[in-house]
């Protein structure tokens, strides 16, 4: 009995010691069973969209774009300082700067919405609302999930026969046009709307183009249905 307890001593020793070692190494790399790896896995599965207020700060903080998310999705999660409860997340993410400043920033995750808004504030995450609605300028996109088809449109004829006549033949030439020309509208977007919030996206067909069209998407079966498009002409 006396040697059992001893191999439970040395196995208990060395599982305790496994785990540090697992935890220290391998913690932001890649292990989703983490908290905040899960929950980071979580909003980088999402579009992410900054205002253009915030988006310079980017740069005042000496970050490229790229270079920002990265740092962000390796950053950590600071749980007791996130809205964690409802249907409306926000989550503060701790960073470094290149020149060595911790700094934080908050990233929203509402529930069904497949947008996800980074916001530097100093207010608490529970003050913090998962929608800039008010925003007057559009939101820059910095980040769309790899999926060549993660937008369709609807089936419906009307929507698709207005499409291919704005020169958008199908659902691969619509997230080619996104991805490359696409921005965020707040001010036509409903994010607070339950059970499924309404994503407003604008974009050029080309850069020459005088139509901007603003296509408004839910968030459905892992893919953004386009369910509503408008015109507006510009005059210049």
């Amino acid at each position: 009995m006396k040697d059992f307890f001893r191999r439970l001593k040395y196995y208990g020793l060395g599982f305790g010691i496994g785990t540090i070692m697992v935890m220290t190494l391998f913690d932001n790399k890649g292990c989703s069973w983490f908290p905040s790896n899960r929950v980071k896995d979580n909003l980088f599965n999402r579009m992410i969209v900054m205002n253009a207020a915030s988006f310079d700060q980017i740069k005042e903080q000496g970050f490229t774009q790229p270079d920002f998310l990265n740092t962000v999705q390796a950053g950590t999660v600071d749980f007791g300082k996130s809205k964690k409860q409802g249907l409306d997340k926000v989550y503060r993410i701790d960073y470094e700067t290149p020149k060595g400043k911790k700094k934080h920033c908050f990233m929203t995750m509402g529930d069904e919405s497949f947008m996800t808004e980074i916001i530097f504030s100093d207010k608490k995450a529970t003050k913090i609302s998962p929608t800039n609605s008010d925003a007057e300028l559009p939101g820059k996109i910095l980040f769309i999930p790899k999926n060549e088809f993660l937008f369709y449109m609807d089936s419906s004829s009307t929507l698709t026969e207005k499409m291919k006549s704005i020169g958008i033949k199908n659902d691969k030439e619509l997230n080619r046009l996104i991805r490359k020309n696409g921005q965020f509208n707040f001010s036509r977007s409903s994010l607070l709307q339950h059970p499924k919030p309404i994503h407003c996206l604008e974009f050029y067909v080309t850069k020459s183009s005088k139509e901007k069209l603003f296509v408004k998407c839910i968030w459905f079966k892992d893919k953004i249905k386009v369910y509503d498009l408008s015109i507006e002409t510009l005059d210049f």
